[in-house]
């Protein structure tokens, strides 16, 4: 009997042995710590900017000093194709080149005005200015400057009653002036000048040529591209123009032409009462075509084929033919009288 019993509880014993196994083992498992997450990076420390380079140092500025001149005399890094603007009232300015990666500038006035200069690495400015206040133009008084810039600079130049001198320029150059004279020589690309009754001189110009004045006179020597001239009463005068394409106009000037006028040539000259006057090299090759409502027409050159045409009772055209005719070649007026002749530039 107790065999029996022994044998009977020695299963229960063992599960329960079990069961309590489990049960204690349960909070242990409960107390069980989860592995601690990785401390995310720390963000980077920020890079501090580096510090700006140095401005270049600026220009001086020269203002009215105790004798009552304003002036300067200095000379400044610069691009070789920097961009250069000069201003006046009165004087006269003298801008021309070297082949130096600086600029000099030498400028005074006399009286009270001042002068307003500004200069970085590739852009300087000049101007006359009352008191230091640009714009206020009144009762400045006369001024000079000379300045030289490297040889590929562009330029713009401006005056009121100044005149202007440059030469040797290779950039762009833009001219304006009111009643003073201007001299330009020895560009080396475009060139622009607009006047009102200061005369225009103009020699050896690379690029196109484009100037209008009013009653100045114009001259231009030595242009390799087109040019574009107008007048209202200056005489214009253009000797060894290489360029396709020739446009001049004057109301009463008169306009004097010495060149070639080859196959490509496309010429046309304007005018209302001046004379006209045209010396064609001796190997043109030209039509020219003049029309007329009152002015006479002569012709002076030798194998020139002459053909008149009568559109009406008023107007009268004139066609000549040099060579095979390939270029064009035409002169219109009212009442001025045109002349045409051979002559070699």
């Amino acid at each position: 009997m107790r065999m029996r019993i022994r044998n009977f509880a020695r299963p229960l014993l063992i599960a329960g042995v079990i069961a309590g196994l489990i049960v204690g083992a349960s909070p242990v498992a409960a107390q069980v710590t989860p592995p601690t997450p990785p401390t995310p990076p720390s963000p980077p420390a920020s890079v501090a900017t580096p510090p700006r380079p140095p401005r270049p140092p600026r220009a001086p500025r020269a203002w009215s000093g105790a004798d009552g001149v304003a002036r300067i005399d200095t000379t400044v890094p610069f691009s070789p194709n920097g961009t250069v603007e000069l201003s006046l009232v009165a004087g006269s300015m003298k801008l021309s080149t070297w082949n130096q990666n600086k600029v000099r500038v030498v400028a005074s006035t006399s009286g009270p005005p001042s002068l307003q200069f500004d200069a970085s690495s590739s852009h300087l400015s000049l101007e006359q200015a009352r008191n230091g206040s640009r714009g206020d133009r009144d009762g400045v008084g006369s001024a000079t400057y000379n300045v030289t810039v490297p040889t590929g600079s562009r330029a713009t130049l401006s005056a009121v009653s100044g005149s202007i001198d440059a030469s040797g320029i290779r950039g762009r150059l833009e001219v304006s002036t009111v009643s003073g004279s201007v001299n330009v020589r020895d560009v080396g690309s475009g060139l622009s000048v607009e006047g009102v009754s200061g005369d225009i001189t103009v020699a050896n110009v690379v690029g196109e040529l484009h100037v209008e004045n009013v009653s100045g006179r114009v001259s231009a020597t030595g242009v390799g591209g087109s040019a574009s001239v107008e007048t209202v009463s200056g005489a214009i005068t253009l000797n060894r123009v290489a360029g396709s394409n020739i446009h001049a106009t004057s109301v009463s000037g008169s306009l004097d032409f010495a060149g070639p006028a080859g196959a490509s040539a496309r010429y046309n000259f304007e005018t209302h009462s001046g004379r006209t006057n045209l010396r064609i090299a001796s190997n043109a090759n030209t039509a020219i075509r003049v029309e007329t409502f009152s002015g006479s027409i002569s012709n002076d050159y030798p194998g020139a084929v002459k053909r008149r045409n009568s559109d009406d009772d008023d107007t009268s055209s004139v066609d000549y033919m040099i060579g095979q005719g390939q270029g064009r070649l035409r002169v219109e007026t009212f009442s001025g009288s045109v002349h045409i002749s051979q002559g070699n530039p």
